[in-house]
């Protein structure tokens, strides 16, 4: 797996899941890419494992250079025609958080995932995600990795859950329209001089 530009949201997504879970031991945390409120409700508490949720909360997308915004043209031989790609960047934002219970490692467990996350995604893990997520066809940038703070809820069932919340990974993602949305062209294959023409000077 790597990432693709024509499907930057869902490699984006699936590339930060993939990076996290080869760089923890997932018998003790789970990676889940959406706020789990649901997940926590339907599973029974306390936790077994301590979640590490990415959520994504902003996708702000802009225009590459000036002009026409083509940045790739694919030359169809059967119709001589140019398959034209246009680019856009995206500054996607992730809301990240962690929930932890007494069962799966109580405040232990969690200051360990942050621990791990700044890891990953600070100074040290801007190179890694992105050789980790660039197959040749661009990777994920990490702009910045932000904040979070302890806090401690209890659910229903007087199970404690120990929480970081208000922490926020922002990445920069480069996408590009498929083939099969580009707006065609006509290719110049050959260019033909008159062969009686002589020029004079």
């Amino acid at each position: 797996m790597s990432y693709d530009p024509e499907i930057y949201l869902e490699s984006t997504i699936r590339e930060i899941k993939a990076y996290v879970e080869a760089n923890i031991n997932t018998r003790i945390y789970k990676v889940v890419m959406e706020f789990p409120g649901s997940i926590v409700d339907s599973e029974r508490m306390p936790l077994s494992k301590t979640l590490i949720h990415f959520e994504l909360d902003a996708d702000d997308p802009s225009i590459l250079g000036m002009g026409d915004n083509v940045f790739e043209t694919n030359y169809n031989s059967l119709d001589s025609s140019l398959g034209l790609q246009r680019a856009e960047q995206h500054m996607l934002n992730f809301d990240v958080g962690i929930w932890s219970s007494d069962r799966s490692g109580g405040t232990t467990s969690r200051s360990r995932a942050k621990q791990i996350l700044q890891t990953l995604f600070g100074v040290d893990g801007i190179e890694k995600l992105r050789t980790f997520s660039d197959g040749g066809d661009g990777g994920i940038e990490i702009r910045s990795f932000t904040g979070g703070r302890f806090v401690l809820d209890v659910s229903d069932n007087d199970s404690r859950l120990y929480r970081m919340v208000d922490c926020q990974l922002n990445v920069r993602v480069f996408s590009r329209t498929p083939i099969a949305q580009a707006e065609p062209g006509v290719a110049i294959e050959e260019i033909l001089q008159a062969p009686d023409l002589t020029i004079l000077g």
